[in-house]
């Protein structure tokens, strides 16, 4: 378990140290030019909906543009969070707000316009919110895992892509039980 827990935690790592490079100049510019955190995440709630809309009038390509953007601008409010230090605890709990509510309608919307895979698409926003659940009951954890929110997102993005959302639902449920199963089992050895 501890192999799996190492390996996991070094591509995750790897992976969000490469994406805060690429947005620390785009997050240094707009942290000059006084946009807050905060006002990034109000606009990706706001974006969501009709970007979902999108999906279920069958804009696949459109909606997936925009939920691209929505994705980065995701990373994008920590990134200047954290460049203009202007980090606060009412930000991270409005930024965990707004990941659940992007989530939400995503899953919501495919199950809509993809109603064979309503049951799938369920499951996997119920394995979403438990993984971010599990997550915030123990902040000193410092494993994110495979199941973190921008590693389903990317699977996400590219199931779409490729029109393989069945399978990309399929292995972001398991990412996230796998996640969700890591954390517990470290949380329990901690609250020991």
């Amino acid at each position: 378990m501890k192999k799996l827990y190492t390996i996991s935690f070094i591509l995750v790592q790897n992976l969000r140290n490469r994406v805060h490079k690429l947005l620390y100049p785009v997050s240094k510019f707009l942290s000059r030019a006084g946009i807050t955190p905060n006002v990034i995440t109000s606009l990706s709630i706001i974006l969501i909906f009709p970007t979902c809309y999108l999906l279920i009038i069958n804009e696949k390509w459109l909606f997936l543009a925009i939920f691209a953007l929505v994705s980065f601008l995701d990373a994008l409010d920590g990134a200047v969070a954290a460049n203009a230090k202007m980090a606060t605890k009412f930000g991270a709990f409005y930024d965990a707000f707004a990941d659940r509510i992007v989530e939400g309608c995503v899953y919501f919307s495919i199950a809509i316009a993809y109603e064979n895979l309503a049951p799938l698409s369920f499951l996997t926003l119920i394995l979403s919110y438990l993984t971010s659940y599990v997550a915030a009951w123990e902040k000193s954890v410092k494993y994110t895992g495979i199941g973190s929110r921008a590693g389903r997102l990317i699977v996400l993005l590219v199931s779409f892509a490729f029109d393989a959302l069945y399978y990309g639902l399929i292995i972001i449920s398991c990412m996230s039980a796998y996640t969700i199963l890591l954390r517990i089992y470290y949380l329990k050895k901690r609250m020991k």
